[in-house]
């Protein structure tokens, strides 16, 4: 088994070199490294000035930077490329790493850090086995490069991701998570009243439904529903006929549109409950500094309508069907979910689980809706699902929770996670059971691999190479 020179910043590790008589040289490479680490950023930065900008335009300067540095470009694909060092002689034979990061087109900047980092790992210590560099592309949230990424790039015996991060951290594993359907039929019937709208709620970009900070994002099937909702126990009258979504796995719905057909009566107090409505969400997405499209608008008539049975249960599901921050029951207390109108009074770590409202359609003859739910137990995913299923029956509506599973491995990197724990020196810094929807989980989603997220800045850049290089170094057996 390897033994490796383990150290917080380059400069105690150069020290530890010279004095354990392992010579100069690693030193000195360390050395070149730091200084190549100070010259590729500031290339980086001098050339990509902007916070916003274009992948492309940075895997041209990738090309010129792979050329100059004798390394392979094994890919270049429209979102990833995939950049190798072949093993120095005598290494063949030794394990390989594959380091991975992101650029994102909305936050050049700090791309820029953690690419730097990368690109200067991907040169190596004097000796290493082989090393790959898989960058890819995230625009408006959406992982674009992660998502197209051939398997056969990540085949290797440890993977890094290397992610820009204001404070240093690093997470060992992925979450629990689980999703669940919740369906019934739908008998139709004839129109009863004589207008029909249209309710639709459209957003920009991908967000994450499961991160802690962005947790109660307006969800447009949510808002949509809460409207429905808050019509019907006012007592007026309406019928629903439709109720679909725009959605991709893994992020918030991008859009949802329902049908109603509203009395005479009134189409006022609906108008009234909309204007409410939206200026909530007004209110919200100047605070997000975002955009929004949410319109109520006259259509033309429907063929048929829900039942009112079954239309009455699926609003009825909406009201009831919090979602957002899960707290599992304390003594004496009632487990907790939050919804988006709730603000948080416990602190982060406290949070349990997170679960959303992911799809929903009534096609084909069919209501389905679809909930996510992530976990950092399985037990906490298993009372959430106990809170859904109690919430469906109540409404008359089938539930089905789908088996648990876990983001990304975590029984595969002991070796891997225990380096870099050891080389952070601080149990603070180091975090399993991460639920923030990442790379990590896209990427694990095509192969299995023995994976980590090393999250820091360039202030830390030095060390982070360092600690990388060291883990790559094949000198010592």
């Amino acid at each position: 088994m390897k033994k490796f020179f383990v150290f917080f910043t380059a400069c105690v590790m150069m020290l530890s070199l010279a004095l354990s008589g392992c010579g100069s040289a690693d030193a000195d490479r360390q050395e070149e490294l730091n200084d190549s680490l100070e010259k590729t950023y500031e290339e980086l930065t001098a050339t990509f000035s902007g916070e916003t900008g274009e992948y492309e335009l940075v895997a041209e300067y990738l090309q010129s930077w792979a050329s100059k540095n004798d390394i392979t470009i094994a890919a270049n694909k429209a979102n990833y490329m995939v950049l190798k060092n072949p093993a120095t002689e005598g290494s063949e034979d030794e394990d390989g790493t594959t380091l991975q990061c992101m650029i994102d087109t909305s936050a050049f900047s700090k791309s820029l850090q953690s690419l730097s980092i990368s690109l200067t790992s991907l040169l190596g210590p004097l000796e290493h086995g082989d090393i790959t560099l898989l960058i890819t592309e995230t625009t408006d949230g959406e992982y674009k490069g992660a998502a197209a990424v051939d398997p056969k790039y990540l085949k290797s015996d440890n993977f890094i991701n290397v992610e820009q991060n204001d404070d240093i951290e690093l997470h060992t594993s992925g979450s629990y998570a689980c999703s669940a359907s919740m369906t019934t039929d739908i008998p139709e019937s004839e129109p009863y009243y004589g207008n029909a709208y249209t309710i639709t709620m459209k957003i920009s970009g991908y967000h994450d439904p499961f991160n802690n900070d962005t947790a109660d994002y307006p969800n447009p099937v949510e808002v949509i529903g809460n409207l429905l909702a808050s019509e019907k126990s006012s007592g007026q009258l309406f019928q629903l006929a439709s109720f679909n979504c725009e959605a991709k796995a893994g992020y918030v719905p991008t859009s949802a549109t329902a049908v109603v057909v509203i009395d005479d009566n009134d189409i006022s107090s609906f108008e009234k409950k909309f204007k409410s409505s939206y200026n909530n969400m007004k209110k919200k997405f100047e605070e997000l500094e975002d955009n929004f499209v949410y319109t109520f608008t006259a259509t033309d008539m429907p063929g048929s309508v829900i039942s009112n049975e079954t239309s009455d249960n699926i609003i009825s599901l909406m009201y009831t069907l919090k979602t957002g921050k899960y707290h599992p029951a304390e003594e004496d207390t009632e487990d907790t979910l939050e919804d988006d109108s709730e603000e948080s009074t416990k602190d982060d770590k406290e949070i349990c689980a997170l679960a959303e409202i992911s799809n929903v359609s009534t096609k084909d003859g069919k209501f389905k809706l679809t909930t996510s739910f992530r976990g950092t137990d399985e037990d906490i995913i298993k009372e959430l699902s106990d809170v859904y299923l109690t919430i469906s029956g109540l409404c008359d509506i089938s539930y089905k929770k789908y088996d648990n599973y876990v983001t990304w491995p975590t029984k595969d990197n002991t070796e891997l996670a225990a380096y870099f724990t050891e080389v952070l020196g601080s149990e603070e810094t180091v975090f399993a059971g991460k639920m923030e929807t990442s790379e990590c989980d896209v990427l694990a989603s095509k192969a299995k691999l023995n994976m980590i997220s090393y999250q820091c800045n360039i202030h830390h850049g030095e060390a982070a190479l360092a600690n990388l290089c060291g883990f790559m170094n094949t000198t010592e057996e």
